[in-house]
């Protein structure tokens, strides 16, 4: 029986029904309802992070190829070096958890994901929660649920997933400012995907640009690192000049690094700001690692990492960036 009058129940908006006021950004920040994690910025104290310590048995593959590699991967040891990067991260002080492996089935399976620690390019964070990604390639698709599973068991809010045609890598987008992103289309990232990006973040005050990515490129973070809110390192060679150009404008002075071994095969700039113009990166690369502390920038750690450059990744692609310190200046 429907109640009628100021004697109706909540359940139809009578007496006790509570409207929910406020925005999903004050709930996340008011911790009641959901995990207080945000980012606005590439460079601001690195808070929360997460990473995937892959099955140390899981077989080799002959042709490396087939599943974007380079060289044929230790797993036993990429899990004793992922360890080692997680134990370096709390050294900092910064929190870190674990991506879960989903089966779908309880039957035994052979199911593997050989660039599931690759977690960077799982999802994106927004001051309102996560985009969940839709991987680019077929070798890498169906990670995005191990994503998805990790988030929700952590209480963050997945407020897109990539759908339709669209494809988008987390690693292809980067805080420029507090209302401002920058998207790289390319192999990774496709027209659909950063137009669904964009609405999402439209919604949320904060304004997308396209970057165009050489096809030899993977990811945005592959030529662009922003360590501060105006200092920022790419790889000058690579970059097109109109995307200098702008960052300047931006107010960024560019640390432009040349096509060295060390930066194209052995990954030094595949690093990760833990707070402004500190860095942990890949060791085993000094000249770089000189070249960053001549323009100011601390390398607070350096870890050692074969296994993942065997993958074609470094410290900064296993790293998914679940929270920093909030940033406020805009453009």
């Amino acid at each position: 029986m429907i109640m009628m009058g100021n004697s109706r129940p909540a359940a139809y908006h009578g007496t006790g029904w509570l409207p929910r006021e406020g925005t999903l950004a004050d709930e996340i920040a008011g911790v009641e309802l959901w995990r207080n994690c945000s980012v606005t910025s590439e460079w601001q104290t690195l808070k929360e992070v997460i990473l995937y310590i892959p099955n140390p048995g899981t077989p080799p593959v002959e042709d490396v190829n087939s599943i974007q590699h380079l060289d044929e991967i230790d797993f036993w040891k990429l899990a004793t070096q992922l360890k080692n990067l997680a134990q370096c991260y709390e050294q900092f002080g910064i929190k870190v958890h674990f991506a879960r492996h989903v089966k779908l089935s309880p039957e035994p399976t052979t199911e593997y994901y050989y660039n599931l620690m690759f977690c960077r390019d799982l999802f994106f964070m927004t001051p309102e929660g996560a985009i969940v990604s839709r991987m680019g390639s077929k070798v890498r698709a169906g990670e995005e649920k191990h994503a998805a599973r990790t988030l929700a068991d952590l209480g963050v809010p997945v407020i897109r997933t990539i759908s339709g045609n669209g494809t988008f890598e987390g690693a292809d987008a980067l805080w420029v400012a507090r209302n401002l992103v920058a998207i790289g289309v390319g192999k990774r990232t496709n027209e659909a995907g950063f137009r669904q990006v964009q609405d999402t973040l439209e919604d949320q005050g904060v304004t997308c640009i396209k970057v165009n990515l050489p096809s030899r490129i993977q990811h945005t973070l592959g030529i662009l690192q922003m360590v501060d809110h105006n200092l920022a390192v790419v790889r000058g060679e690579l970059m097109e000049p109109e995307t200098k150009e702008q960052l300047r404008q931006f107010g960024f002075k560019l640390i432009e690094l040349q096509e060295t071994k060390s930066v194209r095969q052995n990954q030094a700039m595949n690093f990760v700001t833990i707070s402004p113009r500190r860095i942990v990166m890949v060791g085993g690369n000094p000249e770089t690692k000189q070249l960053y502390e001549e323009n100011g920038i601390e390398v607070a750690a350096e870890v050692e990492v074969t296994e993942l450059l065997k993958g074609a990744g470094g410290i900064g692609c296993a790293t998914g960036i679940l929270s920093r310190e909030p940033n406020l200046k805009s453009i």
